[in-house]
């Protein structure tokens, strides 16, 4: 009905045209004393031709305004799909379109090819930035004197970990990821973070509580060390006092062949995360009322854990209570056991 309105309207001068003619057409019959069937006659034959050429031109433009509107409907525009320009001046119409969507694909292009030449940077900025952090570590430790560089240390951990995170955000970012899905021992991983975090843990007095596992899981080694290391991060950041949990939740087999379900824990007696932060703290750049107190807080670290877990196809659950600690879980298949630490280096 659309197309009916907009096409007579579009055609009303002609519509008038031809009517003002057949009046003046039929006054002069008229006027010369013809018949009047025979001036009937002649009417219904200049009205039946000027409704078949009317037909027949609505007909042409449906045709073609349904072949533009599934154009528009579908995924992806294409000039080539377009119907053929039926006049000089929808050639015009369609050169400029094609003229303009040559433009945006040049501007597409380059902003990709800038975009793609960012992240290369990127990556090999904090690729080169590692080596000046690892002598900087090297030369305090061996400057070390009754504890006296523990908080240069500190500072430079925590240094070496914004890096890390750039160095992954890059990655993500990027067309594609180097996952590489193996079975992974997961106490491995566990015990690296450990070492890694031990120095804030003798220094802030924390408590660290870890039994050891056998479990051995289907994961990205490289990825899944990050997210650990990010997760026991935020714990011993945000936690002043009282004990780091880190456990193994396993559910029923889901399979014949013994699959289950298994959870890493790492719960904590930090400061916690309030109900209504909660919500949203896995969200990029959300940093919530915690995150304002501490300065340091970037809003990303999570955002790049949830990530992660869900392009490797595991689970993200935190649950937290203000004042009382926070619980993360972190949900995957377990797909047998072995030695602790075989399946994966430190």
């Amino acid at each position: 009905m659309k197309f009916v309105i907009s096409y007579l309207k579009d055609n009303l001068k002609w519509i008038l045209t031809f009517f003002i003619c057949g009046l003046i057409m039929a006054s002069v019959m008229v006027f010369h004393g013809d018949p009047l069937w025979e001036i009937l006659y002649a009417a219904g034959v200049s009205s039946f031709l000027m409704m078949a050429v009317f037909c027949a031109e609505g007909i042409s433009q449906w045709r073609h305004y349904r072949a533009l509107r599934q154009l528009e409907q579908s995924a992806a525009v294409s000039l080539e799909h377009m119907a053929p320009a039926e006049n000089i001046v929808e050639k015009e119409y369609q050169k400029l379109l094609r003229l303009s969507f040559e433009e945006r694909v040049r501007k597409e292009n380059e902003a990709f090819r800038q975009q793609k030449d960012m992240r290369e940077y990127y990556a090999m900025w904090v690729h080169q930035i590692k080596t000046p952090i690892f002598a900087l570590k090297l030369l305090l430790e061996q400057n070390q004197e009754h504890g006296s560089r523990n908080e240069e240390l500190e500072e430079l951990l925590h240094i070496e970990q914004y890096v890390e995170m750039a160095l992954q955000y890059v990655r993500l970012e990027s067309e594609t990821t180097d996952f590489v899905i193996g079975r992974v021992g997961l106490d491995g991983l566990i015990r690296s973070s450990i070492r890694k975090y031990a120095r804030l843990f003798i220094h802030k007095k924390i408590n660290l509580e870890y039994a050891g596992t056998e479990a051995v899981v289907l994961t990205d080694e490289k990825w899944l060390l990050f997210v650990i290391e990010q997760i026991l991060s935020n714990a011993v950041k945000y936690t002043a006092k009282g004990k780091i949990t880190i456990s193994l939740e396993q559910e029923k087999p889901l399979s014949a062949e013994g699959e289950r379900e298994l959870y890493l824990v790492i719960a904590d007696t930090g400061i916690g995360i309030r109900a209504e932060d909660l919500p949203r703290i896995c969200e990029k750049g959300y940093t919530g009322y915690n995150g304002h107190s501490d300065k340091r807080s970037t809003g990303i670290g999570l955002y790049l854990c949830s990530r992660i877990l869900h392009q490797l196809g595991h689970s993200l659950t935190i649950d937290s209570e203000e004042g009382v600690g926070t619980r993360v879980r972190i949900g995957f298949h377990e797909t047998g056991r072995g030695e602790k630490g075989q399946e994966n280096t430190d």
